[in-house]
């Protein structure tokens, strides 16, 4: 993924090279900007902030089923004392 992304870049900033020659330093590093913003859009990554609230809610996720895994099995247990 990262690789297209670069690839992408590489070949969007060889097409426009004389173009962004003309311009100033500033509109330069705008239009890189943007251009690296619209390419990471394309690719539907998901945030920063998002990917930590899925990683915390997995967690959470995975506590309750090992306990629930434990309360089963204690079940079990008391069914075949029985």
């Amino acid at each position: 993924m990262i690789d297209d992304f670069i690839k992408q870049v590489g070949n969007t900033l060889g097409e426009t090279a004389a173009q962004l020659s003309k311009l100033p330093s500033k509109e330069i590093q705008a239009q890189v900007q943007q251009l690296a913003k619209s390419t990471l859009d394309k690719m539907d990554l998901v945030s920063r902030e998002d990917f930590e609230i899925q990683a915390a809610m997995l967690a959470k996720y995975r506590e309750r089923v090992l306990e629930l895994e434990d309360r089963m099995k204690k079940l079990e247990e008391q069914v075949q004392e029985k």
